[in-house]
């Protein structure tokens, strides 16, 4: 088996989880200082920071190389660059992603949110700049400024009160991002969020779905899960389902919902075309996606588990962006107790994720030192096709 994204977790933990099942396992990821491969890896093939086509292609020459059974792309950039051609690395190996245009449709938020609201999903409303400044001229309205394509973490994420606020925000967010998308603000924090990750065959249908309830994220205003809770809401993939199906959907995505105090409806944050940061999350929670990924990829619809079959109400921790948010609400806070017994909840359960994590100590190491020495840049979005 070939995965990418083999120095990040969601990689890792993939890698983990196919080698635990008895396959070979090599990886490929960015070139980056301080790469510590995985003792559950044989091979690792460093990859360019380059523009989509040139990682593509070194993608490519990769698996022409190492030739595996099934390339098991785990983000955005890897699936992208499959989609693209797919023809080529399907002449070599199995794979099972979403086609190109459905990809885009997924990856563009704005033509996302277009998608959802012409199919009756609920989202924010997307405003023009003239009509988001009539708004905000108006009243005390809150709006989010966010690059149309996804840069990750929540970078480029602005929320803004007033026009001049907004003017502002979108020439920031041109000037590093590019497009911009204006939308509406719904209310709520962590606990409003809910996120969806299905797996589909490559004939179509749904595999696998994974539901889970953020109790922390990072930064706080939204973004990456820090904690969460495994959950089992069959609403929300169906709520779904109309998207997937419109775009024959293959392969894995991962939707982001907030539900709206206001009118009390689930509305689509966004969507993203391939596994989400927390996989190792499921497979603690009996549902192993890389493994049905890959059996699916190879052809064996038979395969896949009944839906909704994993545990619910476990907890799932990312160790480093946890320890960050509690001593960030520790310096904020003014009752420090109630802040380390909300943390101590969320902690509950999550030994078993822990120790698999820091079982694989090589690649963290890595990870830390490479952050420690190169700080990470400004995430510019890859450019894709128009």
């Amino acid at each position: 088996m070939l995965v990418t994204n083999g120095t990040e977790e969601s990689g890792l933990a993939a890698a983990h989880s196919l080698a635990a099942a008895g396959f070979e396992v090599m990886t490929a990821d960015f070139r980056r200082p301080f790469t510590l491969r995985s003792r559950h890896v044989a091979r690792h093939y460093p990859l360019p920071q380059a523009s989509a086509e040139e990682f593509a292609c070194a993608l490519l020459a990769a698996t022409r190389h190492c030739r595996p059974d099934v390339l098991l792309p785990i983000a955005t950039r890897p699936v992208h660059a499959v989609a693209s051609r797919h023809d080529e690395f399907a002449a070599i190996t199995a794979v099972n992603v979403p086609p190109l245009a459905a990809f885009r449709a997924a990856y563009v938020k704005s033509v996302c949110l277009a998608e959802c609201a012409a199919l009756g999903i609920p989202c924010p409303e997307v405003y023009l700049p003239p009509r988001a400044r009539a708004l905000l001229a108006g009243g005390a309205v809150t709006l989010v400024v966010k690059p149309d394509l996804d840069a990750g973490a929540a970078r480029g994420v602005e929320y803004v009160r007033s026009p001049q606020e907004l003017d502002a925000a979108i020439d920031r967010c041109s000037a590093a991002y590019g497009r911009t998308v204006i939308q509406e603000y719904i209310p709520g924090g962590a606990e409003a969020m809910k996120t969806v990750v299905v797996l589909f065959g490559p004939d179509g249908r749904l595999a696998a779905a994974f539901t889970t309830r953020k109790l922390r994220q990072w930064p706080p205003e939204g973004g990456l899960s820090v904690a969460s809770c495994s959950t089992v809401e069959r609403s929300l993939v169906d709520l779904m389902l109309p998207l997937f199906e419109k775009w024959r959907w293959r392969g894995a995505a991962e939707v982001e919902l907030k539900l709206d105090a206001r009118d009390g409806r689930h509305r689509v944050i966004e969507i993203n075309p391939r596994f989400p940061a927390y996989l190792r999350f499921s497979r603690h929670c009996g549902l192993d996606l890389p493994l049905l990924a890959v059996a699916l990829a190879a052809g064996d619809a038979g395969a896949a588990p009944p839906l909704f079959g994993y545990r619910a109400g476990s907890h799932f921790v990312s160790p480093k962006l946890f320890v960050q948010s509690v001593l960030r609400e520790l310096w904020c806070h003014r009752a420090p107790l109630t802040v380390l017994k909300a943390g101590w909840r969320e902690l509950d359960g999550t030994a078993p994720l822990l120790r698999a994590m820091f079982g694989d100590p090589l690649p963290m190491l890595g990870r830390l030192a490479r952050d420690a020495v190169e700080p990470p840049a400004r995430h510019r979005p890859f450019r894709i096709d128009a």
